[in-house]
């Protein structure tokens, strides 16, 4: 046992008192969660100041309205709050040719468009105005170089609706405040169950947030993705490494191929609590200066450090018996395809899952032992209500599994650590497993 604890220390240091160690645990959300923060960052710096945007207006009474609301938004909803400073372009829109509206006319102002001379142009039917016989669509085409991702097209869109609309009902003798007031719409608001307390009070409900329920579970389960991947490939690697420079030989003098996997085993567990601690510390404290605290859940993280303990042993012995198996690390992507396939199941269905985590689907993949701590993980974050004999009974299988995986990957690791030449096929890692 001393043995395999000298190399469990001698593992966990080669993995974390590298720097690459340091640049992965930095890199790492920087790469998941920096689109967000460069979005932020260059928003207002990106783009003209301003889009001009000439309106063809065929029945000669919108175009007012249009200016006015062009106005509005310019004055009130183009700043940042706070600072003042510009953060969208202003809409600058002049009147287009009167009258009706001809293909020459469109391909002049097309030409304008490719010239930089305006951005865009819209044209608006002069039956848009009228009320039409049936509820059916009214098609007002937008033109520019990137109509179907222009902001303007949006908004053109909400505008040019808004004062319709109010026409309309202007001409229908119909008051458009007293009818929005008719409809109003009716909220249904998201709110958690109510609970009593060991005092026999009674607790007020919190109002749920969409964002919340669906990304903090999602989170949970992301972090021991990242985990596992941070604290396998390194013992993948190592294995390689020293079978390629004919360390194993020296290795092998010393302790048996069982000692020194599970020694690497257990290094790799030690490497991946570290990354846990430095992100669950980071994640709490940033938690804690925005004042919410309470998004992290602590109902999760026994479960989590369990199954992340067993998930890392589980891949960690298969990437070391095919690290073993083969001499190259290009030679082990092939057989590693489908281990990375079985990981990134729960990412496949992990929307479906938070949205109804007590599910027949839900709850057999998280029996189904590759998937099991990804999926028990991400249904305990999702709700309270999953049965406490089911995380229970989900450690006993993934245990089941890994004690066999790690079994058989030794008996991989014991033949394949020593063997030289033409990396094998799957089925002869299929015999070396079954008998030794």
């Amino acid at each position: 046992m001393g043995k395999i604890w000298v190399i469990a220390v001698r593992e966990y240091r080669a993995i974390v008192g590298t720097k690459a160690f340091v640049i992965a645990i930095v890199l790492m959300p920087v790469l998941m969660f920096g689109g967000i923060g460069v979005q932020k960052l260059l928003e207002g710096r990106v783009g003209p100041a301003e889009r001009k945007i000439a309106v063809l207006d065929s029945a000669g009474v919108l175009c007012d309205a249009l200016l006015k609301a062009a106005k509005q938004r310019n004055e009130h909803e183009i700043f940042e709050l706070g600072s003042g400073k510009q953060i969208k372009p202003r809409y600058v829109l002049e009147a287009g040719p009167a009258g009706e509206v001809t293909e020459e006319t469109r391909l002049a102002l097309s030409q304008r468009v490719r010239r930089r001379e305006i951005d865009a142009f819209v044209e608006i039917p002069a039956e848009v105005v009228k009320l039409p016989s049936k509820a059916h669509a009214i098609q007002v085409p937008f033109y520019a170089e990137n109509a179907a991702v222009a902001d303007e097209r949006g908004w053109l869109q909400q505008v040019i609706g808004d004062a319709v609309r109010t026409r309309r009902l202007r001409e229908a003798k119909i008051d458009p405040q007293l009818l929005d007031r008719a409809t109003a719409p009716v909220a249904v608001e998201p709110m958690g169950l109510v609970e009593r307390t060991q005092a026999g009070q009674i607790t007020k409900p919190q109002q749920a947030n969409m964002q919340e329920t669906l990304f903090v579970p999602f989170g949970a389960m992301m972090l021991m993705w990242l985990v596992i991947f941070l604290a396998a490939q390194p013992m993948l690697e190592s294995v390689i490494e020293e079978k390629s420079q004919r360390i194993a030989e020296v290795l092998l003098g010393s302790v048996n191929a069982f000692q020194l996997m599970v020694g690497k085993l257990l290094g790799g567990v030690g490497g991946s609590l570290t990354v846990v601690l430095i992100y669950g510390a980071g994640v709490c404290g940033l938690a804690a200066y925005y004042d919410s605290l309470r998004l992290v859940p602590l109902r999760v993280i026994p479960w989590f450090l369990v199954y992340q303990v067993l998930a890392v042993m589980l891949f960690g012995s298969l990437f070391m018996a095919i690290g073993a198996s083969v001499n190259q690390l290009k030679e082990a992507q092939s057989m590693l395809l489908p281990v990375w396939m079985i990981m990134m199941i729960p990412l496949f269905v992990w929307y479906v899952v938070v949205r109804e985590p007590m599910s027949g689907l839900a709850t057999w993949l998280s029996f189904f032992p590759p998937a099991t701590p990804l999926m028990m993980v991400l249904r305990i974050g999702a709700t309270s209500a999953v049965p406490w004999w089911q995380p229970l009974l989900g450690i006993l299988v993934l245990l089941a599994t890994t004690l066999v995986i790690v079994f058989a990957a030794a008996r991989i690791f014991r033949i394949g650590f020593l063997a030289q030449g033409k990396a094998p096929k799957f089925t002869q890692l299929l015999r070396w497993a079954i008998r030794g």
